[in-house]
């Protein structure tokens, strides 16, 4: 078998990262062997089609790992007990960002908590509208199954929480805070339970919200933050998050919530 064959262009994020999950994907699924040799590193930049730069940091990133090892002057091989550590990482930018992630993860107390209950104090008749077609939206997407309509629908179900409270700087904030959670959000769809959560647990802030119940919705999502944040801490230290999602795509770009 041609190693070099299984190798594509990466695209999206950083590119060092996206590399690093290709390696670790193919490890895994056993279309790199440990101990084979891999290409020069002119023809590695080449497959995957970034700069040496990006190459080398996905190597570093790799060799730290555990995947690979580097001989200098012989070459590159796939490291021996490379398919075991593959199989233990799980999600592979989770174990490199995992510190961002949960760090990402207790700034959403800080946003949402107080974004819901602004919501339910000043919110307009309008504002109420898109919370409500936004819960639909998430109970829809559960529904379908497909991890794409979930992770949109769980943003915009946020973003409308967060349009409510009147603060367009914490608009901006909370906004910006779910495109660097878009890929442990992503992620969190292969979690056991986790689909099936997510609709009473959003209908629950939203109620709470719409009854013009400050206290108890800055409550609920509370709950649903630090629950979410238990999950995630425990899905990274058992190896089970996966990027691909529950609709069987590509990895998707890492950044956060759900």
């Amino acid at each position: 078998m041609d190693v070099q064959d299984d190798f594509t262009s990466v695209r999206s994020r950083r590119l060092s990262d996206d590399a690093v999950e290709q390696f670790v994907r193919l490890v895994r699924t056993g279309r790199l062997q440990p101990g084979v040799r891999l290409p020069s590193e002119r023809r590695m930049v080449e497959l995957l089609g970034v700069s040496r730069s990006s190459y080398r940091e996905a190597v570093r990133i790799l060799e730290t790992m555990g995947i690979i090892t580097v001989s200098p002057g012989r070459g590159t091989w796939i490291c021996a007990d490379s398919d075991r550590r593959a199989v233990r990482l799980g999600n592979p930018w989770l174990a490199m960002h995992e510190r961002d992630v949960m760090d990402l993860l207790e700034l959403r107390q800080i946003l949402e908590v107080r974004a819901v209950a602004l919501a339910a104090e000043r919110g307009n008749d309008g504002e109420f509208s898109r919370i409500r077609e936004a819960q639909e939206g998430i109970r829809a997407a559960v529904e379908s199954g497909r991890a794409d309509d979930m992770v949109n629908a769980d943003e915009a179900f946020h973003l409308s929480l967060a349009e409510a409270s009147g603060n367009r700087v914490l608009v901006s904030a909370v906004a910006d805070l779910y495109r660097h959670l878009e890929g442990t959000r992503r992620a969190m769809i292969t979690i056991p339970g986790r689909p099936a959560r997510m609709n009473p647990e959003h209908a629950e802030i939203a109620h709470a919200v719409l009854s013009r119940d400050p206290e108890t919705a800055s409550r609920t999502m509370l709950q649903h933050v630090r629950r979410v944040e238990r999950e995630v801490a425990a899905a990274i230290a058992a190896g089970r998050l996966s990027m691909e999602g529950g609709d069987g795509g590509q990895s998707r770009p890492p950044i956060i919530g759900k």
